[in-house]
């Protein structure tokens, strides 16, 4: 799992995504588009962290929640997340 890049790692390709798409994405975009944008293989992106959830997107929410506590981005609905003004 350490070839995954690291949840602060994450944060400015969550942020520059969130940029490129309009400043709005759901949950599935942004880790669909933050894995393309890093060329993430498939074999990293299934590892399982637990359950049904993988090391990908935990670590991805973490960034997201990271990006939160520094008032860069927030959530507006659930599951959805937008770049704050």
């Amino acid at each position: 799992m350490s070839d995954l890049p690291k949840s602060q790692e994450l944060v400015n390709p969550l942020l520059d995504f969130l940029r490129a798409h309009g400043g709005v994405a759901s949950n599935k975009e942004i880790a669909s588009g933050v894995a393309a944008t890093l060329g993430l293989p498939s074999h990293l992106l299934e590892q399982v962290h637990s359950g049904t959830r993988t090391e990908f997107e935990y670590r991805l929410a973490w960034a997201r929640t990271k990006a939160k506590t520094a008032g860069l981005i927030s959530s507006p609905n659930r599951e959805h997340w937008q770049i704050k003004p």
